[in-house]
């Protein structure tokens, strides 16, 4: 019989799960680890509170989606009233498949929430935070 030989294994330093979060951030958004930090030291001291860059990333997400201007006209749409996918893609001539792909995404970073009433579906805003932005937005834009 003869003895395989094989490499001793050198163990693999045990990193910090959080550090592993920020380097993967930090990627996603297209960023060096000493980008990611002066980003998360920027706006932690901006608004007053500890963020991590995976807060930073979830912020740029929200801001990319309301970039869209068929996605921004659905929150508006929502922030009158309480509104089904059929109301919603009607108003804003969007087909129901491609609204219904814009609503997934806005619910899914809590832009909107959905709520069942009986057989429909209806869609608001899933909390103030995001009227306050996106009427903040406008009266910046509309200021002189």
């Amino acid at each position: 019989m003869s003895e395989s030989k094989t490499k001793p294994r050198t163990p693999v330093p045990a990193t910090d799960p959080d550090d592993c979060q920020e380097c993967d951030a930090a990627a996603r958004l297209g960023l060096s680890a000493e980008q990611g930090e002066a980003v998360t030291r920027d706006a932690s001291r901006a608004v007053g509170a500890d963020l991590a860059l995976p807060d930073v990333e979830a912020a740029a997400k929200i801001f990319s989606l309301l970039g869209d201007a068929g996605r921004l006209q659905l929150v508006l749409r929502c922030m009158e009233k309480p509104q089904t996918v059929s109301e919603l893609a009607d108003a804003t001539e969007m087909s129901q498949s491609l609204c219904s792909h814009h609503l997934r995404h806005l619910r899914d970073q809590r832009i909107l929430a959905s709520e069942r009433r009986g057989r429909h579906i209806f869609y608001q805003i899933d909390d103030e935070h995001i009227s306050c932005v996106v009427r903040d937005v406008f009266a910046h834009v509309t200021h002189d």
